[in-house]
């Protein structure tokens, strides 16, 4: 009877002993806030532009050259490209190979005359700094990449006999001057165009006078005020550069000492004709336009 009755004991003891094991568990999950799990780290990435060929020396990047690769901020340089915009139409200084990371000393930029200009003519050509100084140039019509002709007009002296001379039968014929309209150069483009902006501020007074971009100390030290945006009539072309071989140079030049009287017609972008042009003289006016010419 004794056994019996420990066993039952023991049973209703074990009995216990599971069911607080399991009510305190219960408690505990019930009372605890399992912690959150962390978040991983991801490695940090930065945007670059790279080109999607191989580049040679002084192309012109465009879309088809360039696009968006994600690296390591450890692996991107410092002056690394991130936005194509960045580097469209500017020109390479060095050869670019498929896959490489586009940086700003890599690229020139061909409106900057004043220290990228050299990149874009080539190993065969000179830029030449030419006067603004016709009429087209002056109403700040033309723009860098623009295609024009030069046209020339000089005075050549006749000797007797040619055509022009106008000497009559019998009667001695003296050399004289004659004027030539030709187009000396076709099909050049401009590489640039130097201007001065002279902008007019007010002086206190209704009037405006006419000033330099820079200003004196004490009106730097002033509010800032934002920089105008200059009206045509405050733009004065100075020069327009242009990419040309060094024979070309070398006659424009000498048309330009010799004193003629030069002008630059534009052309049409797609036009790429080499025209076969008369010289104008006074013959050729004669016989086109049936003009009877003395002297």
């Amino acid at each position: 009877m004794s056994r019996r009755t420990g066993i039952i004991i023991a049973v209703v003891g074990i009995v216990a002993v599971v069911a607080g094991v399991f009510l305190i568990s219960s408690i505990l999950r019930q009372g605890i806030t399992p912690l959150p799990q962390a978040t991983p780290i991801l490695p940090s990435t930065e945007s670059v532009v790279v080109v999607t060929h191989d580049i040679p020396i002084r192309a012109l990047l465009r879309v088809q050259d360039l696009t968006l690769m994600e690296v390591s901020v450890e692996f991107a340089p410092p002056n690394a490209l991130n936005e194509i915009s960045e580097a469209l139409d500017r020109i390479t200084k060095i050869p670019l190979v498929a896959g490489e990371i586009v940086m700003e000393h890599h690229l020139v930029d061909p409106t900057n005359i004043k220290g990228d200009l050299a990149f874009v003519i080539g190993d065969d050509q000179v830029l030449m700094a030419f006067p603004a100084t016709d009429l087209m140039s002056q109403i700040d019509l033309l723009q860098p990449g623009d295609i024009v002709d030069i046209l020339v007009s000089i005075e050549q002296p006749v000797l007797p006999g040619q055509a022009g001379s106008g000497g009559m039968f019998g009667e001695e014929a003296e050399e004289e001057d004659e004027l030539f309209t030709f187009s000396a150069l076709q099909r050049v483009e401009i590489s640039a165009i130097v201007v001065e902006i002279k902008l007019a501020r007010q002086t206190g007074s209704t009037t405006a006078s006419t000033a330099s971009v820079s200003f004196t100390d004490a009106e730097a030290k002033a509010t800032p005020q934002p920089t105008p945006t200059p009206q045509p009539s405050e733009i004065e072309p100075q020069a327009i550069l242009l990419a040309l071989s060094p024979q070309d140079a070398l006659v424009l030049k000498h048309l330009k000492d010799a004193g003629g009287v030069i002008d630059i017609v534009l052309r049409a972008p797609t036009s790429e004709l080499l025209y076969q042009l008369n010289p104008v003289m006074s013959e050729y006016l004669k016989d086109r336009y049936e003009l009877v010419i003395s002297r």
